[in-house]
C-alpha cells in the first residue's frame, strides 16, 4: 500500500525548489538525431542532459551527509529497461549527463526515493524526447510533478514506474494536458499571490524567496488514499479542500481563502521543526530553551498542563535521539471557545502530521500565536480531555471489519462522566460514551444517552458487520459498507462532554469538532494481506490467568506493505462476582511497536483471589501513512 503523506505523500510543498518543470522549458539548442532499435521504439541522440531540483518541505538532500539520503533512479522505456541513478546534493539538485543517457530509449521517468522521518517516501516526475532534444531538459522531482502522472495514469505514480508501463502514457500532449488542468485548480491561490493566471506551474522558473510561485507552492499540500482511489489538494493556510479520484480528479479550483498568511505557516513550520531538533537531544523536562516554545502559563493538551507534557514527551525513547519529525501544517482558525491567547496576537489552530521513529504516529494540533517578542509559541490543544477520531480496520477471527475508533480520556483528571457524540453516520441522538470508573479512557454504551446509568451503564456488545464474531472494542462504533459508502472525508464531528449524571438536563463543560481525516476502508478494499497474520502466545492468557507471569507474542508482518507496527494490547478480563458482566474487571497490558518488529514479552499480574475467567487475548495494531488502523485480534 503506498500513500502520500507529510512532505511528499500528503505533501507539502515548499521553498525550497528551484526551477519547476516537468517537461522542457523550450529554447534554442541543436536537436538530436534517432536511431531505430527495430522494436517500435526510437533511441535519442542527447543534445543535453538532464538536471533538475528534488523538493519537497525541503530541498530532498542525499548523498553522505544528507539527511534524507536522497536518490534518483532514471528509467526508460526500453525492454528490459536501462536505468541510472545519482544522489542528489544538499539542496536537491541532481544531474545527468548526456553521455550518461546515449542509447537510452524516452520517454524516461525519474524517481527519487528518500526518507523523511526514517520512513519511506518516494516522488516521481517525466522526461519525453522533446525535453532531450531541446538543449534546456531541466526536470524537477515535486509532489506536483508526480501528481500529474498519478493523474494520466489513473494510479500512484510509483505503481506505473514500478510496472515499466509510461511508454505511451506519458506523451508531451498528455503531459501538457495533466499541466493544464492541475493550473486550473489552483488559480485563486494564484491570483493571491499576485503571480500570472496563465503561468505554466511546472514549466515556470522562479526564486525561491517565499513570494509569488514559490508562496503558492508553500501554500498547497497533496494527499492520495490509493486503498480508495481518493486525492485531495488541501490549502494549508485554510485548511480548505478540494477532492476526487485519480480517475476522475478535482475540477473546482481550490479556494484561496481571505488572508495570505503564507509568511506565517513557514515561520511556524521553522519553529516546529527548532522544537523537534531540540527534542532530539534529550533536554530536561525543565529546560528553559525547551520551555521557550510554550506558554507556561496557559499551555494545556489533551488535559495536561505543561510539566506533566513535558515529562512525558521528553523520556519516550521514540522521541529522544532525533526520532521526532513534525510536519504537514494546516493552518485553521483558532476556536472561539479558546481564551488563553493574549489579545490583539496573531494566531491560528495549527494541525500537523507527528512521525515517531521512522514510524507514523499521530495528527494533532496546537493553538499557536505570535507573542510581543515576534517569536511564535505555542498553547497545545486547550482540551480539557483527550478526543480523537480515527478510521479503523480490524481482522477478528478471520473477519474483516470496519469502524469509528472515537478516543474519548479524561487525561486531565477532571471529572467527566460521560460524553455524546454526533456527526455523519450517527443516528440523533448521537453515541453515548461513559467513564468506567477503571480510568481515563470512556467506553462505547449499548444505548442512547437517555440509558446513561453512570458506571453500571451497559457497553456496547452489538453484533457486528461482514461476519465479525464480537465487539471490535469498547471505543468503536462498527461501519457497514452502506454506510462507509454514505460518507465523505474530512467529516467533522461534535463531541460534547460532560460531569453530570442526567443527560436530559445537563449543560456540557466542553465541546469539540474531531476531524476523520480518511474513511475505513470497504470490505472490497481491504484484504487479509492489510494485518498481521501467524500471532502466538506462549503461555496464552487464560493460562496465566491464576498465577501471572510472561506471555511471550510472536507475529508476521501484514504482507501488504508500506503499513507501520504501533502498538500491541493484551488483556485479560476476571468475573468478581457471580459472572456478572456489569461486575467484570480487565486488565490491559499496553507496548509501544518500534518498525519492523515482530514479538514482544509481557508480564501480566495474577487475577483477584476467588474470580473467574470473563476473556483475554491480544491486539495488534498496525498504521498506514493516513493514520488509519489496522488491528488484528486472532
Amino acid at each position: 500500500m503506498r500513500t502520500y503523506r507529510w512532505n511528499g505523500r500528503h505533501a507539502l510543498v515548499t521553498a525550497c525548489i528551484g526551477a519547476l518543470a516537468l517537461v522542457g522549458c523550450g529554447g534554442g539548442g541543436g536537436g538530436g538525431t534517432t536511431a531505430s532499435l527495430g522494436n517500435g521504439n526510437t533511441s535519442t541522440s542527447m543534445a543535453s542532459g538532464i538536471s533538475g531540483v528534488a523538493a519537497t518541505g525541503v530541498p530532498i538532500s542525499g548523498g553522505v551527509t544528507g539527511t534524507m539520503h536522497g536518490v534518483v533512479t532514471l528509467q526508460d522505456s526500453s525492454s528490459p529497461a536501462k536505468t541510472l541513478t545519482t544522489s542528489t546534493d544538499a539542496n536537491g539538485n541532481y544531474a545527468f549527463t548526456a553521455a550518461q543517457i546515449q542509447g537510452f530509449v524516452p520517454p524516461f521517468m525519474l524517481q527519487i526515493n528518500y526518507k523523511l522521518g526514517g520512513v519511506d517516501e518516494s516522488l516521481a516526475s517525466a522526461v519525453t524526447a522533446a525535453d532531450l532534444t531541446s538543449g534546456n531538459a531541466t526536470i524537477n522531482i515535486t509532489p506536483l510533478t508526480d501528481l500529474v502522472i498519478a493523474n494520466l495514469g489513473h494510479q500512484l505514480a510509483a505503481t506505473i514506474f514500478a510496472n515499466h508501463n509510461y511508454a505511451s502514457l506519458l506523451t508531451p500532449t498528455a503531459l501538457a494536458a495533466g499541466v493544464q488542468a492541475l493550473d486550473a485548480e489552483l488559480q485563486p491561490i494564484l491570483a493571491q499571490q499576485g503571480v500570472s493566471g496563465t503561468v505554466d506551474l511546472l514549466h515556470q522558473a522562479f526564486t525561491a524567496n517565499g513570494s509569488g510561485l514559490d508562496a503558492v507552492l508553500d501554500s498547497i499540500h497533496v494527499t492520495i488514499d490509493p486503498s480508495a482511489g481518493l486525492e485531495t489538494l488541501t490549502n494549508s493556510t485554510t485548511g480548505q479542500s478540494v477532492s476526487g479520484t485519480l480517475s476522475n480528479p478535482p475540477t473546482t479550483p481550490l479556494p484561496a481563502g481571505s488572508s495570505n498568511n503564507v509568511s506565517d505557516l513557514q515561520a511556524i513550520t521553522t519553529t516546529f521543526n527548532n522544537l523537534a531538533s531540540l527534542l532530539g537531544t534529550a533536554p530536561s523536562p525543565t529546560s528553559p530553551a525547551l520551555l521557550a516554545f510554550f506558554d507556561q502559563a496557559h499551555f494545556l493538551h489533551d488535559g495536561q498542563n505543561l510539566g506533566t507534557f513535558m515529562q512525558n514527551i521528553t523520556t519516550q525513547p521514540k522521541v529522544v535521539g532525533g526520532g521526532l519529525t513534525i510536519s504537514t501544517a494546516v493552518l485553521l482558525p483558532v476556536p472561539a471557545w479558546v481564551s488563553a491567547v493574549p489579545v490583539g496576537s496573531t494566531a491560528y489552530k495549527v494541525r500537523f502530521a507527528v512521525l515517531e521513529n521512522a514510524e507514523p504516529n499521530s495528527m494533532t494540533s496546537f493553538i499557536a500565536y505570535k507573542n510581543t517578542s515576534g517569536s511564535w509559541v505555542f498553547l497545545g490543544n486547550q482540551h480539557l480531555a483527550r478526543t480523537a477520531i480515527q478510521s479503523t480496520n480490524a481482522s477478528i477471527t478471520g473477519a474483516i471489519c470496519a469502524g469509528l475508533d472515537i478516543e474519548i480520556n479524561d487525561k486531565g483528571g477532571v471529572g467527566l462522566t460521560y460524553a455524546i457524540v454526533n456527526g455523519p453516520q450517527i443516528p440523533a441522538p448521537g453515541l453515548l460514551y461513559f467513564a468506567t470508573g477503571k480510568g481515563g479512557a470512556m467506553q462505547l454504551a449499548a444505548g442512547a444517552p437517555s440509558t446513561y446509568a453512570g458506571t453500571s451503564t451497559q457497553t456496547l456488545q452489538s453484533t457486528l458487520p461482514a461476519g465479525c464474531s464480537r465487539t471490535i472494542a469498547g471505543q468503536v462504533l462498527p461501519r457497514t459498507d452502506t454506510q462507509i459508502g454514505a460518507m465523505s472525508a474530512p467529516a467533522v464531528y461534535t463531541v460534547q462532554l460532560y460531569n453530570g449524571s442526567n443527560p436530559a438536563t445537563d449543560v456540557p463543560v466542553a465541546t469539540y469538532h474531531p476531524t476523520l481525516a480518511v474513511l475505513p476502508l470497504t470490505s472490497g478494499q481491504a484484504s487479509a494481506a492489510d494485518f498481521a497474520s501467524a500471532i502466538t502466545l506462549s503461555p496464552t492468557p487464560q493460562a496465566l490467568f491464576a498465577s501471572g507471569g510472561t506471555m511471550n507474542i510472536a507475529w508476521a508482518a501484514p504482507s501488504s506493505g508500506a503499513l507501520y507496527a504501533n502498538n500491541l494490547n493484551a488483556y485479560i478480563c476476571a468475573n468478581l462476582s457471580g459472572g456478572v458482566s456489569t461486575n467484570t474487571q480487565c486488565n490491559e497490558y499496553n507496548d509501544q511497536l518500534i518498525p519492523g518488529q515482530q514479538n514482544a514479552s509481557l508480564t501480566v499480574a495474577a487475577a483477584p483471589s476467588g474470580s473467574t475467567l470473563a476473556g483475554g487475548g491480544v491486539q495488534l495494531t498496525y498504521l498506514d501513512d493516513l493514520f488509519r488502523q489496522y488491528w488484528t485480534s486472532p
